[in-house]
């Protein structure tokens, strides 16, 4: 009996303590976040940050050092799409919905998603390694010892320029996506090249544009929260920074695909028809 109750033991905390582990670390972002946003919206107005200096360099890095690989992978999703469907709408006599097809699946899926995948690789990797440098070589202690917020100081201005840089960098990959498709359809299945820029013109709708930024701004807003969460508590040296930089990134993707399928869910039944 006795050894029964502790094989019992054990397999309830051999499952308790990541549960557990995933609670703390769940109620540690949310706190973060929260934070966050009032360093974000409310600090500026009572003077207590001065962070205006550190955003224009941030967005910088975030969003022209990140625009060619944007637009390369928008160009080449949007022709992988023309050349995996094209040939299955030839078939049925449907070649001409192939333009809007790429359009909407674009705007309104391929566009954010691929654009924080992208991002959460390059960025939010670079969050929280650069930040987890200074958790484990003390400069953040040193910024508390002075008075200053390391959360208003680091985490606040990098929350705004990928919030503002992530929509900036998916309209791009609108652009880019849509000129993939058209170069594909217009060489591969001889669409014409106005029938094929005017389906897109037509097929664009503001409020798919809008939903796709929406989206893309609150992919943006993960990423940072993620990336600098998993900084913030970096333990046990560079290796420390190394191991929490890998599940920064991967709870980044997990965390974009998740949040994409319960705004999809909303967006879908309410602005979508």
């Amino acid at each position: 009996m006795n050894r029964l109750l502790r094989g019992l033991a054990v397999f309830i905390g051999a499952f308790g303590r990541p549960i557990v582990g995933g609670l703390e670390s769940l109620t540690r972002l949310t706190k973060l976040t929260l934070e966050t946003l009032y360093w974000v919206f409310v600090g500026p107005f009572t003077g207590k940050t001065r962070f205006r200096k550190l955003v224009f360099p941030l967005m910088q890095q975030i969003g022209v050092f990140s625009l060619f690989i944007t637009c390369l992978v928008a160009v080449l999703i949007g022709a992988i799409l023309v050349l995996q469907t094209g040939d299955k709408f030839e078939d049925y006599g449907a070649k001409n919905i192939i333009p809007k097809m790429i359009c909407i699946a674009i705007v309104r899926e391929l566009g954010p998603l691929m654009t924080a995948i992208v991002l959460s690789g390059r960025v939010g990797a670079a969050f929280t390694a650069g930040l987890g440098s200074m958790v484990i070589n003390e400069e953040v202690l040193a910024l508390r010892t002075m008075g200053i917020n390391p959360v208003g100081y680091l985490v606040a201005p990098r929350f705004i320029a990928i919030f503002i840089m992530l929509p900036v960098l998916t309209m791009y990959s609108y652009l880019f996506g849509n000129i993939g498709g058209l170069v594909v359809g217009t060489l591969n299945f001889n669409i014409p090249f106005w029938s094929y820029y005017s389906t897109v013109r037509n097929a664009f709708d503001m409020v798919d544009i809008i939903g796709g930024l929406v989206k893309a701004a609150i992919f943006g807003g993960i990423i940072c929260m993620v990336a600098c969460h998993n900084a913030l508590t970096v333990r046990g040296g560079p290796e420390g920074v190394g191991r929490n930089t890998m599940v920064s990134v991967v709870m980044s993707l997990v965390s974009i695909i998740v949040a994409d399928a319960l705004i999809d869910g909303v967006l879908l039944n309410r602005f979508y028809k």
